[in-house]
């Protein structure tokens, strides 16, 4: 959790909103909101059918709060290895108030400044569009 998540208020309604609409997506096998270990989330699992027999675990957590301030963390989980993207919207020190962290790590030093619609829907809609390409991507470098 960031420093300043602490004072702001998650947005609870939003948040099972997008559990629901996630979890209509054919790709999706399940989706937890305010699972234990992400109090503050709700995680959606891919239904690893739709990837390469190597894939372990592939899941999108999506935090959102009030103030607008939010984060779409992408994880994928294969041979042992994790790779990761998030998307951003909070004030912090190393990049704009909308950031991407780049993948495989998603490191803070990883960040590029971009900028979201302002609607969360709409950025999921980017966030989708961008794994559909990543799904291409894993399937083009699979033996």
């Amino acid at each position: 959790m960031e420093e300043d998540d602490a004072e702001r208020i998650l947005d609870e309604a939003l948040l099972r909103t997008v559990a629901r609409r996630v979890g209509r997506l054919t790709r999706i096998e399940t989706v937890s909101v305010f699972p234990a270990d992400k109090s503050e989330s709700i995680v959606a699992s891919f239904d690893l059918q739709y990837y390469p027999e190597t894939f372990e675990r592939v899941s999108l957590e999506v935090r959102t709060y009030t103030d607008g301030a939010f984060y779409v963390t992408y994880r994928e989980r294969r041979a042992g290895d994790e790779w990761m993207c998030r998307w951003d919207r909070h004030d912090n020190p190393h990049s704009s108030r909308d950031h991407f962290h780049q993948p495989p790590d998603a490191r803070t030093e990883d960040a590029v400044d971009r900028d979201f619609e302002e609607d969360l829907f709409d950025v999921l809609e980017t966030v989708l569009d961008a794994l559909d390409d990543r799904l291409g991507a894993v399937w083009e470098s699979s033996p």
